[in-house]
């Protein structure tokens, strides 16, 4: 089902409203002092260690996507792909809701020679891939310990959505050739690229949590991971700036850190995100920009 534009404004505005409300509540406790000087003992060694694993996300996103085109599309390079998946990355995590996925089917039609059905297909199927892999992890977060009350009706409704997505895809694959990757054996190889990602977060996210002297367990590190994606799930710009804060904090105070020391991560983990997740498209768009000046100048 379609939601209207005015349908996501109010999906956004309650989210806001949510988000504010839980960062209210739950920063009203917390020491500013001391948490600027958690931030300042940070290791930067294991900061780095987390922007490298936060950038690998991409790798595995970009043959993602190469698994993702229609078979009778004209192949394209990996190297092609990773920087239309690295600028699409960039993109969504800046533009407001919509307009990242436009120009994402803009990069593959224009940069990968991909039609317009071929495009579309690849943006469903991602938004599939990504949802059967999160669900997956949610249900593993579950089983090394109940989940915190507040994810629970966020996971629930979450599962039922991408299996309803899963179903209208399955559907639609009966007359959409771009869909046919449903029945083959290649969905299994795409959905393993996608696992790597969030193999590639839940390392970052370790990485941080060291930075920072703190060590987590599997569970641990998983519940957090699982927190972020939760909080991501509705596309808030610029790149879920508080909402992603939010939902980490609250995982971090489940698992007993202070709030100074829960905030502090945090704004870390985030930061070592976008760092990757943002800088590395803009990179590539800022290169073809002054390519196109330079050619424009001779």
């Amino acid at each position: 089902m379609k939601l209207s534009a005015r349908t996501w404004r109010v999906l956004h505005a309650g989210a806001l409203v949510v988000v504010s409300a839980i960062v209210i509540v739950g920063l009203t406790r917390v020491d500013w002092n001391r948490t600027l000087d958690a931030l300042r003992r940070a290791q930067p060694t294991w900061l780095a260690l987390a922007v490298l694993a936060n950038g690998a996300i991409l790798l595995a996103w970009a043959e993602f996507w190469r698994l993702l085109r229609p078979p009778a599309e004209i192949p394209v390079t990996y190297r092609r792909m990773f920087e239309i998946s690295a600028t699409a990355s960039a993109l969504m995590n800046t533009l407001p809701f919509g307009g990242g996925h436009a120009s994402s089917v803009v990069l593959l039609v224009r940069r990968a020679a991909t039609s317009q059905r071929g495009a579309l297909s690849v943006l469903a199927l991602d938004q599939l891939g990504e949802g059967i892999v999160k669900v997956v992890l949610f249900l593993v977060v579950a089983l090394f310990a109940p989940l915190p009350v507040w994810m629970r009706a966020s996971v629930t409704t979450a599962s039922l959505a991408v299996a309803a997505w899963l179903v209208a895809m399955l559907v639609a694959s009966r007359w959409a050739e771009e869909l046919a990757i449903l029945k083959s054996a290649r969905a299994l190889s795409a959905l393993l690229f996608v696992a790597l990602t969030k193999v590639a977060e839940g390392v970052a996210i370790a990485a941080v949590a060291n930075a920072y002297g703190v060590t987590l367990s599997v569970g641990n590190t998983l519940l957090v991971l699982a927190a972020a994606i939760l909080a991501s799930m509705l596309p808030l710009s610029p790149g879920n700036l508080g909402t992603y804060e939010a939902g980490v904090f609250l995982a971090y105070r489940h698992v007993g850190l202070p709030p100074e020391q829960a905030l502090s991560l945090a704004i870390a983990q985030h930061a070592c995100f976008m760092i990757p997740s943002v800088g590395i498209g803009y990179m590539f768009l800022s290169a073809q920009t002054f390519g196109r000046r330079a050619i424009a100048s001779r």
